[in-house]
């Protein structure tokens, strides 16, 4: 059986991984540096790049750099979450007891 930090985790990269693929096509794409180059796709670094004639380029270090930077930014917000929670708890059961 798993612990929960475990799954924890598995669930946080699941979520940077759709991240990584959709945030690029909802919000568009950059047009090519090159005349060849139709589209480039990545935030934060470029990780699929559209050509004039149908092909297409992957580059997976650009995958792999943006799954690592939004696993750590999703962490950075559940943390944030947190302590901002637990403040606000705080403060609310100071006022009422």
């Amino acid at each position: 059986m798993q612990d929960k930090s475990s799954v924890y985790k598995i669930w946080i990269i699941i979520i940077s991984i759709v991240l990584v693929i959709c945030i690029p096509f909802i919000s568009g794409s950059r047009d090519g540096r090159e005349d060849f180059i139709k589209a480039i796709y990545g935030f934060p670094a470029d990780w699929l790049y559209l050509y004039t004639n149908g092909g297409f380029s992957f580059l997976g270090i650009g995958f792999i750099v943006n799954i690592i930077f939004f696993y750590y930014m999703i962490k950075i917000l559940i943390w944030a979450y947190k302590k901002i929670i637990g403040w606000i708890k705080g403060i609310w059961a100071n006022l009422y007891y």
